[in-house]
């Protein structure tokens, strides 16, 4: 429990610099000051990445947990997948994603190793009113081999650290090694839902697991936040182990192939696309060059690799093969990623850029092209912003060109 005085405190000196109240920490002897700039810090953070969670009756652990922990967004969005009697978060940091998957389980078991996430959170799941949260203190190994029955929804978050708090990618060196669990998880529940690293090669960790029945590249507001893979005990795109049980083994590129991605797109308004790597690569892209609209299609989508289908499906021409810039001669609505009207299409020099960039401004962005954001505005001695768009890519005659532009949504 905060007593009054500390959250009276913190109150006051919300948007206060904190490394200033640190150094004047002795003016206040009956405050944990630097608790409570800590406490500043992360309702900061918590502001805009867990609006529900912007509460001066909170206890917030240590930076790195809330730099860690989900966002309000994607955490809804996960929560929103499933629902049921009973599930378990083996990785419960922060909690957040326990929190919003309890909106939709009659139980839900907190599970964390460390005492002090486990406290905080314990507090704070009163404090906001989850009596269907029981929290535990252990590794999500030992939890498995203890808790009694069955569940109908696994999560974890393995952590991306190693012992040197270097980040790791691949799922075999983060913590829990989910690729070692996969047969015990699975026979505690039918569904286990992962989270993992945005740069993990997604093919790779499905040949791993071998269980993955649906992958979700999601995104906000055009940046990617996560990656999920749901693993199946009911899995149709796996091949059957070599005893002939079907137990949870590899899967060959061709069932890989027919496991749907879906690349969740948060921003205003959410949109979707759903595909699998069988259609991808049975699309066939048109090409153009510059006509009068060019689209960026979301992180969400280049991430999860539709190059040839998103033109395919909205009806665009590509710039080039390797270029993932898009173009049409009339406004497509509805296109997840950004739009903009071309105002011109000029030679990769100074000299013509001139009486279209005024002011010297501009966004400046590269797609397929030998240099930098930084090396291309000291070619061109452009500034950052205004409401000029330049991108720098190759059309499809291999020429460089960069491409004036002003942003329509």
């Amino acid at each position: 429990m905060l007593s009054d005085v500390f959250v009276n405190f913190i109150r006051e000196h919300l948007n206060d610099d904190l490394s200033r109240l640190l150094l004047s920490a002795h003016r206040y002897p009956d405050i944990a000051v630097p608790d409570a700039v800590r406490q500043i810090a992360a309702l900061r953070k918590i502001r805009t990445k867990v609006p529900a969670w912007y509460r001066f009756d909170l206890v917030f652990p240590p930076q790195v947990s809330v730099e860690q922990a989900s966002s309000e967004r994607t955490a809804r969005f996960k929560a929103g997948l499933f629902s049921g009697l009973r599930m378990a978060d083996l990785t419960g940091g922060m909690g957040v994603d326990t929190y919003f998957f309890s909106g939709c389980f009659d139980q839900v078991t907190y599970v964390e190793q460390h005492p002090v996430l486990v406290g905080a959170a314990r507090h704070n799941f009163g404090v906001l009113g989850r009596g269907n949260i029981a929290t535990v203190q252990a590794e999500a190994e030992r939890f498995l081999e203890e808790a009694p029955g069955t569940f109908d929804l696994l999560y974890l978050d393995p952590a991306r650290r190693d012992d040197l708090q270097g980040r790791v990618v691949q799922l075999t060196d983060c913590r829990p090694n989910v690729v070692a669990m996969k047969d015990v998880l699975l026979s505690r529940a039918p569904r286990v839902l992962l989270k993992a690293a945005p740069l993990l090669d997604v093919q790779l960790a499905v040949h791993q697991l071998g269980a993955v029945t649906h992958i979700w590249v999601v995104s906000v507001d055009n940046e990617v936040k996560e990656l999920l893979l749901l693993l199946e005990n009911q899995h149709p795109y796996e091949v059957p182990a070599p005893d002939g049980t079907g137990g949870h083994g590899n899967v060959n590129d061709d069932n890989i192939g027919r496991i749907p991605i879906e690349a969740v797109c948060l921003g205003s308004p959410d949109r979707t696309f759903v595909f699998t790597r069988a259609a991808e690569q049975a699309a066939t892209p048109h090409y153009s060059l510059p006509l009068h609209y060019l689209y960026e299609p979301d992180a969400a989508i280049l991430k999860a690799g539709a190059f040839k289908l998103f033109g395919a499906r909205f009806g665009l021409a590509k710039l080039h093969p390797n270029s993932h810039l898009y173009t049409s001669a009339a406004l497509v609505q509805d296109v997840p990623g950004r739009v903009f009207k071309i105002e011109a299409a000029v030679k990769y020099a100074r000299k013509p850029l001139g009486v279209l960039v005024p002011g010297g401004k501009a966004n400046v962005a590269v797609r397929n092209f030998p240099d930098s954001v930084e090396a291309v505005r000291k070619k061109l001695g452009l500034a950052d912003g205004g409401d000029v768009f330049v991108f720098g890519t190759r059309t499809g005659t291999g020429q460089l060109a960069l491409l004036v532009c002003r942003r329509v949504h």
